[in-house]
């Protein structure tokens, strides 16, 4: 299954929308307000979780750290609607590649590289 940790970038609504289309998602906000990046990925790594944000800095700290995986939302319409769009068309369509990469989303486009 799926496990997924939504940064404060991404929104603790993106969380919410996980949960009710049933993935195991937490939202940094309700359970780490305001830790550092860092914190964040050894959260992400002892949970085996995805993280999924909208922060830049996560792309280059995960080539470091290596956490399980890594959703780097790139979007030009910031709304909670396309941000879950994404997600969705990155969840169904490239489901075998979240775990042990980085995918860059926009909303025409991903890109998927190995951590």
């Amino acid at each position: 299954m799926l496990r997924f940790l939504v940064d404060e970038s991404t929104g603790i609504k993106v969380s919410e929308k996980l949960k009710q289309k049933g993935f195991n998602s937490v939202s940094v906000i309700e359970i780490m307000k305001g830790a550092e990046d860092i914190e964040i990925i050894k959260r992400a790594k002892k949970e085996n979780r995805i993280i999924v944000t909208n922060d830049k800095d996560f792309g280059w700290l995960a080539t470091i750290y290596k956490p399980p995986g890594l959703i780097l939302l790139r979007l030009k319409k910031e709304t909670i609607q396309t941000k879950i769009e994404v997600i969705h068309n990155i969840i169904y369509k490239h489901r075998g590649f979240i775990y042990g990469n980085i995918i860059v989303a926009t909303e025409k486009k991903i890109r998927i590289r190995p951590l």
